[in-house]
């Protein structure tokens, strides 16, 4: 089913096999079809991908589905016209679902191919990335395209392993240059280090009648249209100056990483004034939603976590 292909794919970038299970099964029932997943809404799509992360993927897909007319694209060209859609995923699905002679380049696949055949070119490059990509389909095989794709990305993630790889049981261990040198761990060429950029949050968790406050962000910029706590970056005087509202005790720091910030985040028990100002017309769409009610939301894994940190309402609001 290219349907199901696509859809694991795009999940299953940057994302592992474990985790993505349980976010594949409950997204093809929802939308099990790619009807289904062009007509649904754009918050049900979010809704079921909050916590995988990457939203840009879940906005792509509903929109590639939209794009779609007729049967379902079976050539390669004809997949990365869709939104989202790049050069592996348009190779996995050509090739997993339609037997095309289409070759697919991923983390696991440049592990492998480096180490056999002693690439060093760094696979980041440009110039590295066409050397991949060039030998990925010299090694293409005329039948059983897919599963031949399928078995090289399996012998990277569970053979040919970045750290002490289990060459003694790889079925290429014969041919791998690598290990007759004696060094596959040196290859691919070693991946520089990130730099992270500390920073530090504040976000208010103001509780009515039971029930938490969430804004939806605006439709530009990172982590659009999810909802989140009201939030700010820098201190609780920060938080107070933005949104306005009373401080009424620190909660328990979380700490996330996203892409290349780590971020330490406090909460604050928070109360609105009693009096809205006339500013606040106009401003953000607002939710009040109970713990519960938390789980069908199409939130951030940052926001999640404050909330699992906080470990529901039985200790911090009423202490």
């Amino acid at each position: 089913d290219p349907y199901a292909i696509w859809i694991s794919e795009i999940m299953l970038q940057q994302t592992t096999v474990e985790a993505v299970i349980p976010y594949y099964e409950r997204f093809l029932k929802r939308f099990p079809t790619v009807k289904a997943l062009a007509e649904g809404p754009e918050e049900d799509v979010l809704k079921l991908w909050s916590g995988l992360g990457y939203y840009s993927r879940a906005r792509n897909l509903h929109k590639a589905a939209g794009m779609m007319t007729g049967d379902f694209p079976d050539t390669v060209d004809a997949l990365m016209v869709l939104s989202g859609i790049g050069r592996y995923t348009a190779g996995a699905i050509a090739s997993i679902a339609f037997g095309r002679r289409a070759p697919i380049v991923d983390g696991n696949v440049i592990r492998v191919l480096s180490r056999l055949f002693l690439i060093s070119e760094d696979p980041k490059s440009s110039a590295g990335q066409k050397v991949f990509w060039r030998k990925a389909e010299e090694i293409l095989p005329h039948e059983h395209l897919g599963d031949f794709n399928q078995a090289l990305m399996e012998l990277g993630a569970t053979v040919c392993s970045p750290e002490n790889p289990a060459c003694l049981i790889c079925p290429l261990s014969e041919d791998c240059r690598a290990r007759r040198e004696g060094r596959p761990e040196d290859f691919p060429m070693p991946k520089k280090k990130t730099e992270y950029r500390d920073v530090r949050m504040s976000a208010a968790v103001v509780e009515e009648k039971g029930r938490i406050l969430f804004l939806k962000r605006p439709a530009t910029g990172l982590l659009k249209g999810l909802w989140e706590l009201p939030m700010v970056e820098g201190d609780v005087s920060e938080l107070v100056k933005r949104w306005r509202v009373s401080v009424l005790k620190p909660l328990p720091t979380v700490r996330h990483s996203v892409l290349n910030r780590r971020l330490t985040i406090s909460p604050f028990l928070c109360a609105l004034p009693k009096k809205p100002r006339k500013t606040d017309a106009g401003g953000p769409e607002r939710r009040w939603l109970t713990i519960s009610d938390t789980a069908e939301l199409a939130t951030s894994s940052m926001n999640r976590k404050i909330l699992k940190h906080l470990g529901g309402r039985a200790n911090w609001l009423s202490e």
